[in-house]
């Protein structure tokens, strides 16, 4: 009986970094899967960049922080065409202040310069912000759709973005989703953009992301 007990906890220690079930869409079905990390192994997947800040593989997960030499927030980016998509990741804080989960438009889907949307997400409150145009000087960002709740610090969290046609939902179990929508989100789009935003170098580790196409 003792050891049965010893053999369950340890399972339970094991499990602590498992992934946790897949969370299901409903702007539509999911698809065709394309693309899994899992951060495995210990260096950075092909098809990923780091612009700015730290970028790592360590202990099976992907750890991202800003450095304050940069000037700015930590970015970093992974390639993977798509449209209508559903895009899964786990995320824990672990001192970094937010996220910020990003699509921009393909070359030549529009004439816009700069990001589509982005949902950010901090310990205390999250938004779909659409953003700007940096070729027009007038335009401004705007926040969608915000809420204010709880990312505890070193607690993983399972993010589940949705995009179909021109609208864009994000869901955290236990949370209220965020719904938006514009006339440009359904563009297509070449991979994600992920930003983490400071203190100097205390990180955000990501794990487990997917990415499906949304039937």
């Amino acid at each position: 009986m003792k050891q049965t007990l010893l053999l369950f906890v340890f399972s339970a220690f094991l499990c602590g970094q498992c992934s946790a079930a897949d969370l299901e869409p409903t702007l539509g079905k999911k698809g065709k899967l394309l693309l899994e990390e899992k951060f495995d192994g210990d260096t950075l997947p092909k098809g990923w960049t780091g612009k700015t800040g730290g970028l790592r593989v360590a202990d099976g997960v992907l750890h991202a922080s800003q450095k304050k030499e940069d000037s700015r927030l930590g970015l970093f980016s992974r390639e993977q065409p798509m449209q209508d998509a559903a895009i899964q990741i786990d995320f824990k804080f672990a001192g970094a202040r937010g996220i910020n989960v990003s699509c921009n438009p393909s070359p030549g889907e529009l004439s816009k310069h700069g990001h589509l949307f982005s949902v950010m997400i901090t310990p205390a409150m999250w938004n779909i912000t659409e953003h700007n145009d940096k070729s027009d000087r007038n335009s401004k960002s705007k926040a969608l759709s915000s809420a204010r709740e709880k990312f505890e610090t070193g607690k993983w969290f399972t993010l589940l973005i949705e995009m179909k046609g021109d609208e864009v939902i994000a869901t955290v179990e236990g949370k209220k989703p965020l719904r938006a929508s514009s006339k440009d989100f359904h563009v297509k789009k070449p991979g994600l953009e992920f930003r983490v935003i400071g203190p100097n170098e205390q990180e955000v580790h990501f794990d487990n992301l997917k990415v499906w196409e949304l039937n």
